[in-house]
């Protein structure tokens, strides 16, 4: 396979194009299908993956020991703290139900968006960078191009390498790739894609980028320090663009795309101040439903994450 350093230097429409999936079982072909999960109602689903899991910690009581860590990292030091038994519950379902709502792009699209009124009062010309969290369904922001065009959002290697993996894992991928595809993303290579977001910003364009990355700039984030990528605030006060918080939430049966107040650089003295502006806008919409932000633990998250901090490094 091509490493990263000697990938080729594709087109967007080359990174975005549909790749075969190795054959990786009956079991996985189906589990993929949108038209299997057509047949079943979505509440019906989200009702029964709620069972599913509550079945898998009466057998593995372990289980649910993961999602307190995960919940004790996430809420410790805020007003949620008192609740972690519940929430370490509802943080395993929180992870099926999202990838059941990414089998239904359908009901993604169709997501009202919440607070997009300002966008339109933006002095023409500017860029916007939106700026997500890990948290419910990867392509909650499906439906945010409706309101304000193309956007590009960087991708992991996994995501444009040559080959998708085998078996579920690359139905997992190729899905989120054409739901990234048919609402409207732009896929850019997450190694090297400052510059083309530089470019895409000068011009008054859109990005989407991720917030809760490990980094090394600490931030004040759901009430502890956090060590976070700065990228997020640098781009927007490098090319005068303004910040988004964006956060996909569930409300009830339903999901809405929630939008925070733009952040304007010219407003911050520095580009750290616009950083924690940015996350402390995010973090409100979080703690409505902190049960969805992914697990900071994660393969790709920090070295060490607890009521007390995250650290890129342990």
């Amino acid at each position: 396979m091509t490493s990263v350093d000697d990938a080729p230097d594709l087109t967007e429409d080359a990174l975005a194009a549909p790749r075969p999936v190795p054959w990786g079982g009956v079991v996985a072909r189906l589990r993929a299908s949108e038209t299997m999960h057509r047949l079943v109602p979505a509440p019906l689903a989200m009702a029964a993956l709620d069972l599913g899991q509550r079945l898998a910690v009466r057998r593995r009581p372990g289980r649910l020991d993961l999602g307190r860590a995960a919940m004790e990292a996430v809420v410790g030091g805020t007003e949620h703290e008192g609740d972690l038994d519940r929430l370490a519950f509802r943080h395993l379902c929180a992870a099926s139900r999202s990838w059941e709502l990414m089998w239904r792009p359908w009901l993604l699209a169709k997501m009202p968006v919440v607070g997009g009124e300002p966008l339109r009062d933006i002095e023409p010309g500017r860029g916007i960078v939106f700026s997500a969290p890990h948290f419910g369904p990867l392509i909650g922001m499906a439906p945010l191009p409706r309101i304000v065009g193309p956007i590009h959002t960087a991708v992991g290697e996994h995501m444009v390498a040559p080959d998708a993996p085998a078996g579920y894992n690359g139905y997992q991928n190729e899905q989120v790739r054409k739901v990234l595809r048919d609402n409207g993303f732009r896929l850019v290579r997450a190694v090297g894609s400052a510059r083309t977001f530089t470019e895409v910003l000068k011009d008054g364009g859109r990005v989407l980028i991720n917030l809760d990355v490990p980094g090394k700039t600490p931030v004040r984030f759901l009430g502890k320090t956090v060590e976070m990528m700065s990228g997020t605030a640098r781009l927007a006060a490098g090319t005068d663009a303004l910040v988004v918080p964006v956060v996909p939430l569930p409300e009830g049966r339903k999901w809405s795309l929630h939008l925070g107040a733009p952040l304007d650089p010219r407003a911050y003295g520095t580009w750290e101040e616009l950083l924690q502006a940015t996350v402390s806008s995010a973090e409100k919409l979080i703690l409505r439903a902190p049960e969805y932000l992914e697990n900071p633990l994660r393969e790709s998250g920090w070295a060490v994450a607890n009521r007390n901090g995250w650290r890129k490094s342990a």
